[in-house]
């Protein structure tokens, strides 16, 4: 027996309940026509889900018993709607992100104009700093296999951010599917653990010829670190990250196999002469702030490649 619901939304959490009942908050509060059903899973949290259920009121929570990563996660939550809800529409959500009135609507609106798009995604801006860009479309470089994003930590510009159209990447933290799309792509690829998979993805989609769109008539806020709650983190490509390596190599091994699974030829060629020359100088800097570990880290990084 199929419920029926126009949209579902995957949230995967890992520890994030704070974030995530604040996300279920504001899809409350998103004055939606018709309440999405949410589907919830979590990779193995140390800290209880408390509630979940008697505050959103149409939930369904797959509790894992081990972290299987962001995009197996995903695909668990996509599968399971496939399986048991009658949908239209499927939308993959960071749970650390609030979503704002409206934003549903304009997400699904560019569907209904061009049956090509097989993504949508829309304004992401920073929870902390909400006139700043965090994703306001994006373009993936083919020589570098990495993607740039439009007014990126700057203010939303008219040729920018502000500009719908359409792009070649979208990320991971917005991604809506029609049930067509999200049946024929499936999802992420589940050999990514975590970084990528949604450059992966957007490659396979643009690859089958379909399309991507970006609107700016919707906004979603993003806390990116918001789980740090003030505290001063240092991510990223820092020397002084101290999941360096686990970054480093997950998203170079990532990069690399997204990109050598979906261009060929010469393009392939290029791109590998250009991330070796990328990889090196990357593993250089790093080495010259003080991470003598940097040689072994990328010796096992390229054994799996």
């Amino acid at each position: 027996m199929f419920e029926h619901t126009k949209l579902v939304v995957i949230l995967v959490n890992y520890n994030g309940y704070s974030d995530t009942k604040s996300c279920l908050q504001s899809i409350l509060n998103s004055h939606s026509d018709d309440l999405p059903f949410v589907v919830l899973v979590d990779n193995a949290s140390s800290e209880p889900l408390p509630n979940i259920e008697e505050f959103y009121p149409i939930i369904h929570i797959i509790r894992n018993s081990s972290n299987i990563g962001f995009g197996r996660a995903n695909n668990q939550g996509i599968n399971w709607a496939n399986e048991h809800l009658q949908f239209s529409y499927l939308l993959l959500l960071n749970n650390d992100t609030l979503v704002q009135p409206g934003s549903f609507n304009a997400l699904i609106k560019p569907f209904e104009q061009d049956d090509r798009i097989a993504i949508t995604t829309c304004k992401t801006m920073y929870e902390g700093k909400r006139d700043i860009v965090w994703y306001g479309g994006g373009e993936i470089n083919f020589k570098r296999g990495w993607p740039s994003i439009q007014d990126f930590n700057k203010p939303a510009s008219l040729q920018g951010a502000n500009n719908s159209r359409y792009v070649s990447f979208a990320s991971g933290c917005v991604m809506m599917f029609t049930k067509q799309s999200i049946k024929e792509f499936g999802g992420f690829d589940d050999n990514f653990f975590m970084y990528c998979e949604d450059l992966e993805l957007c490659l396979r989609v643009l690859k089958m010829g379909y399309k991507i769109y970006y609107t700016s008539e919707g906004t979603i806020y993003h806390k990116v670190q918001g789980s740090t709650k003030g505290k001063s983190v240092v991510t990223g490509m820092n020397h002084n990250n101290p999941n360096l390596e686990f970054l480093f190599t997950n998203m170079k091994v990532n990069q690399f196999k997204a990109m050598e699974k979906n261009i060929e030829g010469l393009s392939l060629l290029i791109f590998k002469f250009v991330y070796s020359i990328e990889f090196s100088l990357k593993v250089l800097k790093l080495m010259i702030k003080g991470r003598m570990d940097m040689p072994i880290i990328a010796i096992k990084t390229l054994g799996k490649i």
